[in-house]
């Protein structure tokens, strides 16, 4: 073997120890250097799986983030929404409160406008009675061309402004309301409550119906005003 490897040009010794020798660095780059190498690369490879996790949470926490931040949003939009839509709600309550308010304040300033007015209309009637009172006695007088004492006078002429007609005792006794041309005495007042059997009266003033009463009730009315009279007497004869 010697031979046939010399006759190739290649020397057995070298070649032994030349294996030897690469046996050996193996051998001694197995103890020195291959684990340390193996070691080093499995940390690299932990370190990049670590990356890689790392990124992925990264990605899944920006995901997350994003749809936390929209939830936020979609909330904080739902929020604002509602609130603008209850301050919405409550100035429109605050306007129709305000306007109705408004509109209590001006029929209660009308009412009691239109009661101060009848109020000194009252006044005034009542402080002009008794002219009235005279003048239409003056006036039957010379009408009637007859000789009356100022007694039957008065009578008669108080009887023009607060004779009741007898078809009032067909309206009954609740809530009647008396209308007189002029304000009645406390004693007119007594009196015609005790014709018409009640207490429940109330009595109103209108100098336009001229003289005689109107008497009404539960939507019913009984006018023997002279106004009324005045009118039927212009329709028959025309």
């Amino acid at each position: 073997m010697s031979e046939a490897l010399g006759s190739l040009g290649i020397n057995l010794g070298l070649l032994i120890a030349y294996t030897l020798n690469v046996l050996g660095m193996l051998v001694i780059l197995r103890v020195v250097a291959y684990k340390p190498i193996v070691s080093l690369l499995q940390q690299r490879r932990e370190r990049i799986a670590e990356g890689i996790n790392n990124a992925r949470k990264a990605e899944e926490a920006l995901a997350s983030a994003e749809a936390n931040k929209k939830a936020i949003l979609d909330e904080a939009r739902a929020e604002a929404q509602r609130i603008i839509s209850e301050a919405r709600t409550r100035a429109e309550e605050l306007a129709a409160q305000i306007k109705s308010e408004a509109q209590q304040e001006a029929r209660r300033i009308v009412e009691q406008a239109e009661t101060e007015a009848a109020s000194e209309r009252d006044r005034l009637l009542s402080e002009m009675r008794d002219q009235i009172v005279a003048l239409s006695m003056a006036a039957a007088g010379h009408l009637i061309s007859v000789s009356m004492d100022e007694k039957r006078q008065r009578e008669e002429v108080e009887r023009f402004f607060t004779a009741l007609p007898p078809e009032v005792k067909a309206l009954g006794t609740e809530d009647l309301v008396v209308v007189t041309a002029i304000p009645l005495t406390d004693e007119e007042k007594a009196r015609i409550k005790k014709e018409l059997g009640t207490e429940d009266v109330t009595f109103e003033t209108d100098p336009r119906i001229l003289g005689g009463v109107i008497v009404r009730a539960a939507g019913q009315q009984v006018d023997a005003s002279y106004a009324s009279q005045l009118t039927s007497m212009r329709v028959s004869l025309a």
